[in-house]
């Protein structure tokens, strides 16, 4: 049996902020079929982690496969298409450009790989987008602007737009941010959800949260101060020594339904 494709594989990449590196020598490697959680405290380099990977960010060195092939080889926009990602970057962007779109549009965007809807949905596209909304519960958004939905509305909108793509990579940068208690379930059951629905296509989940980490999550990525603290398989990773390393402060794990839930000592 052949192994599965690789979809993302960053080979030491560094990334230099002004005078300071924000990341050192981060090899990681998403195979199809895995889903990942990126995991690490506020300032450890995941957000730019993940521009790096879509190729919103070019690197200080080192290099970047996504999808097709190094990113210096391919066509960045075209490979992008294939790539749903999710961040608070992104939501600025609509809120700027698209504020006055519907969340209906919003949604159906997805599944043309644009940030604004240009043409006429097929009706069957046009039911799974009302579908995609009532699954992460957020009907009431469909004629509601994005400009004027809380930040957490939004991001909820914007994960369903990145369900709509046929998508071989999927990213969600902080999707709890914003969300009430209630919420955040809600959406972390919808994203698990997902998870099962299309267990080829690789999810990468970061968070700064452990208990925010999905049952079908597969691996663990720890980072701190821009280095990798430990990567892996899930319940190999996931151990109080590493999160004590990650989070700098002495940790203990309870495991529950699933999850993972870390509470100081």
């Amino acid at each position: 049996m052949s192994a599965p494709a690789v979809v993302l594989s960053l080979e030491d990449i560094a990334f230099r902020r002004e005078d300071a590196l924000a990341l050192r020598g981060v090899t990681w490697r998403v195979s199809a079929g895995e889903h990942w959680a990126v995991l690490g405290p506020n300032g450890s380099g995941k957000t730019t982690l993940m521009m790096i990977a879509a190729g919103y960010l070019p690197s200080s060195g080192g290099r970047t496969y996504l999808v097709d092939g190094y990113i210096s080889e391919i066509v960045l926009p075209q490979v992008r298409k294939k790539v749903g990602i999710v961040s608070a970057a992104l939501s600025e962007v609509m809120v700027r450009n698209f504020g006055a779109t519907t969340g209906l549009r919003v949604v159906l965007s997805g599944r043309y790989g644009s940030l604004g809807l240009y043409r006429r949905p097929e009706p069957e596209v046009l039911a799974e987008a009302r579908g995609m909304m009532e699954r992460f519960e957020i009907t009431e958004l469909a004629d509601a602007q994005f400009g004027t939905m809380s930040t957490g509305q939004r991001q909820v909108c914007l994960i369903a737009r990145s369900q709509m793509a046929r998508s071989a990579l999927v990213i969600l940068d902080e999707p709890c941010a914003g969300l009430d208690l209630a919420r955040r379930e809600h959406l972390l059951a919808a994203i698990d959800e997902g998870c099962r629905r299309r267990p080829r296509v690789p999810l990468i989940l970061v968070t700064h949260h452990p208990q925010e980490i999905v049952p079908s999550v597969t691996h663990v990525l720890l980072l701190r101060e821009g280095r990798v603290v430990a990567q892996g398989a899930k319940d190999e990773t996931l151990t109080e020594e590493n999160l004590e390393s990650t989070f700098g402060l002495p940790l203990r794990i309870i495991r529950e339904q699933e999850r993972v839930w870390v509470i100081p000592r």
